[in-house]
């Protein structure tokens, strides 16, 4: 859906039309529901999380002024109500839901792809032990393929910031997955 139809829409919303609402929620529930569980601990905990982000989202609807993207807005709730979450409960995250395709490279020998998926698996587990917002800095860049501008206005960080952040978070999960690999692998 463009920007200009989801204005439409609220714009119909904030006009009395409230189940148009739902349309929002179909088309925007996957990517928050993904991007709350990189950060809170269980499915469960996740799915609450994710429908008090739309709750909020509607009763806050008129303060939406379209300087961003809805989903820009709603990432920027989803990102302070699941670090909030996180931390007043402190959970311990269970590894997120594993997305990153593997690549099919059926020129590769059984035990190349399984070195893969033990690498893969490697790096899901660093990504876990990482802090919640960390987690969800890294996630939004590299999973949700979020700008670094999108990732400022949903963590109201500056772009310097941003940078410097993923930028220490990389070197972080390379010393974590070194580690890792110097158990697995000897």
């Amino acid at each position: 859906m463009k920007r200009e139809e989801e204005l439409i829409i609220i714009e119909r919303i904030l006009g009395g039309e409230a189940a148009l609402y739902n349309q929002l929620v179909n088309l925007h529930a996957p990517k928050i529901l993904s991007v709350v569980r990189g950060v809170v601990s269980s499915r469960e905990d996740a799915e609450e999380v994710a429908q008090d982000v739309f709750v909020k989202a509607y009763f806050s609807l008129k303060s939406f002024r379209g300087e961003c993207s809805f989903s820009t807005w709603l990432f920027r709730i989803a990102f302070n109500m699941s670090v909030s979450k996180a931390r007043k409960r402190h959970m311990e995250h269970i590894p997120m839901e594993k997305t990153a395709a593997i690549p099919d490279n059926s020129h590769e020998s059984r035990e190349e792809i399984m070195d893969k998926e033990n690498r893969f698996k490697l790096l899901y587990k660093a990504i876990d032990e990482l802090e919640p917002s960390d987690r969800f800095l890294i996630l939004s860049f590299y999973n949700h393929e979020k700008s670094i501008k999108e990732i400022c206005e949903i963590c109201g960080m500056t772009e310097s910031n941003v940078k410097v952040r993923l930028h220490r978070i990389k070197k972080k999960l390379g010393v974590m997955l070194g580690e890792k690999m110097e158990v697995c692998y000897g």
